[in-house]
Formats: structure tokens, C-alpha cells, sequence
């Protein structure tokens, strides 16, 4: 299979890969020590990028294996933002980022609605 092939989706500490024509999931990945926030991705030369809880990870795209960690010491533990200088376009980074403010809205929403 190829990448171009699948859907790459992040949250709750996890990344999954969807096939895009069939829904099915292939893989699944824990992102350990994360917590349950949002999961910023980026593919990119035959990689796939995720950030979240404060460290960043590379995995495999195909398996979801993780290649390596990086737990960015003494960043704190927010959110992570990931760009590279062939996906830093301004409209890129802007979507990405109201993306990110909704789905942080929306958590505070649900949290404060569960109370």
C-alpha cells in the first residue's frame, strides 16, 4: 500500500491510518507518556511526524511503527506544532492551527459540560 493511499488521524494520544476509499482501519499507535490531547501530523519523505503532550515522535506511515521519541526536555508538556519548510505554507500553517484551537475549544466544552 502506498501513503498516498491513506488517511492519517491524531487524538487522544493515538495516531491511526485509515485507508482513504475504505474507511478501514489499518494501524493503530499509542504515543506514550502524551496524556489524551490533540495529535499534531505531518507526513513528509516518506515519514509520518506526530507531536503531542509535549514530545515529538517519527513512525513508520505504512505500520505506525515508532522510529524514534524526542521529549523535548524542558518545553513543558502543551500542545506541539510541526512544520518543515516544504509544508510551511502560511495557508497550511493557519489551518492547522484554527483546527487545533477548535478541537482545544471543544475539549474544554466537553470537559466543562461533563461537570
Amino acid at each position: 500500500m502506498d501513503i498516498a493511499e491513506l488517511l492519517y488521524l491524531g487524538t487522544h494520544g493515538h495516531v491511526v491510518a485509515l485507508n482513504k476509499a475504505s474507511g478501514k482501519t489499518l494501524w493503530s499507535t499509542s504515543l506514550p507518556s502524551t496524556g489524551y490531547g490533540v495529535v499534531a501530523i505531518l507526513v513528509e519523505d516518506g515519514r509520518l511526524y506526530c507531536a503531542a503532550g509535549g514530545r515529538a515522535f517519527a513512525l513508520d506511515p505504512l505500520t505506525g511503527e515508532i522510529l524514534w521519541t524526542n521529549d523535548l526536555p524542558g518545553l513543558g508538556n502543551g500542545f506541539v506544532y510541526a512544520t518543515t519548510a516544504a509544508s510551511s505554507s502560511t495557508e497550511k500553517v493557519m489551518t492547522l492551527l484554527a483546527a487545533a484551537a477548535q478541537a482545544q475549544a471543544a475539549a474544554a466544552s466537553s470537559s466543562s459540560a461533563a461537570h
